[in-house]
């Protein structure tokens, strides 16, 4: 009977212990949420309407970009990249109008490599991620 009293606390004690160890989290500083104040363009291409890794390179004729500038009325307010592989690409903005302009330029260098596509009437919300798409046809290469 004295050995059944004693085990109960001794598993009580094994399992809060056990249990505790779930209570701790770690927070890295890539886990941080974009502040409220803000809203996201999430930008996201393609190539000849498709998202092949292996286009980049073949049709840009090397390692190519995504160049995104983000322009306020005629002031540039953001000049983001993003590698062609990716195929998005997020920038936070406060709420407002925007314009923006998107191009593959050559990595290193910053020579296009595609047509420039305008993309007008981009309405950030606070809170809220605004989703545009782009796509860099075989003929909007320039060479």
């Amino acid at each position: 009977m004295n050995q059944e009293k004693g085990v109960i606390p001794i598993c009580g004690l094994a399992l809060s212990s056990f249990l505790a160890l779930g209570c701790f989290f770690e927070v890295k500083d890539g886990d941080r949420s974009r502040p409220s104040s803000m809203g996201s363009l999430v930008m996201e291409w393609t190539i000849d309407d498709r998202r092949e890794p292996r286009d980049c390179p073949r049709f840009s004729g090397g390692r190519a970009d995504l160049e995104l500038i983000v322009y306020r009325g005629s002031v540039e307010v953001a000049r983001e990249y993003a590698r062609c592989e990716d195929f998005i690409l997020t920038v936070d903005l406060p709420p407002d109008e925007y314009r923006a302009i998107a191009t593959l330029v050559g990595r290193g260098d910053d020579r296009p490599v595609t047509t420039s596509a305008n993309l007008d009437g981009i309405d950030i919300v606070r809170g809220f991620n605004l989703h545009r798409e782009v796509d860099f046809s075989a003929t909007s290469f320039l060479f």
